[in-house]
């Protein structure tokens, strides 16, 4: 009655839904400490405020491989109190040669991975913000030329009218 490829049974169909789909690769983080010894809940926050937000924003154009560059160190060996402890973030851009650096000084290290945090986010954005202006620009300027190319036919076709009569 049915022809082969009609015809699914149950079985297929829980042997299709039982193999899971391949998960979705994200850029990656490497964390260098300076000065202490990394905990794993300082990784995990590190990875939780830096790197989430980062690949909410650029995630979809940046390569799986990508990486995130944390330091995070104290900054004197002698002070116990005070601004002592430093993050720092770089992210490579590829295809331009451009790196988006973040800096931050902080009396503890959570406060300064989320001073950190606000700085490289706002390079994000004005990253993001002079590619699209530059977009803009050069859209805005292939319409002028256009424009003006319609205009010159526009005329040189008056102009071949007008010579005719």
């Amino acid at each position: 009655m049915y022809g082969l490829g009609y015809w699914h049974s149950l079985n297929d169909v829980v042997t299709e839904l039982a193999y899971p789909r391949p998960l979705k690769k994200y850029m990656q983080i490497k964390i260098k400490s300076t000065g202490f010894k990394l905990t794993e809940g300082l990784r995990v926050l590190a990875e939780e405020k830096l790197l989430s937000p980062v690949q909410k924003r650029l995630g979809s154009e940046l390569p799986a491989e990508h990486f995130l560059e944390v330091e995070l160190a104290k900054v004197t060996e002698h002070h116990e109190e005070g601004r002592i402890w430093k993050c720092e973030a770089n992210l490579a851009l590829p295809h331009i040669k451009q790196t988006l650096y973040a800096r931050a000084m902080a009396e503890s290290l959570e406060v300064a991975i989320d001073d950190a945090k606000d700085e490289i986010l706002r390079e994000i954005s004005d990253y993001k913000n002079k590619r699209s202006s530059k977009f803009l620009r050069v859209a805005r300027q292939l319409k002028d030329y256009v424009h003006v190319t319609r205009l010159a036919q526009r005329a040189g076709d008056f102009y071949r009218r007008m010579r005719r009569k």
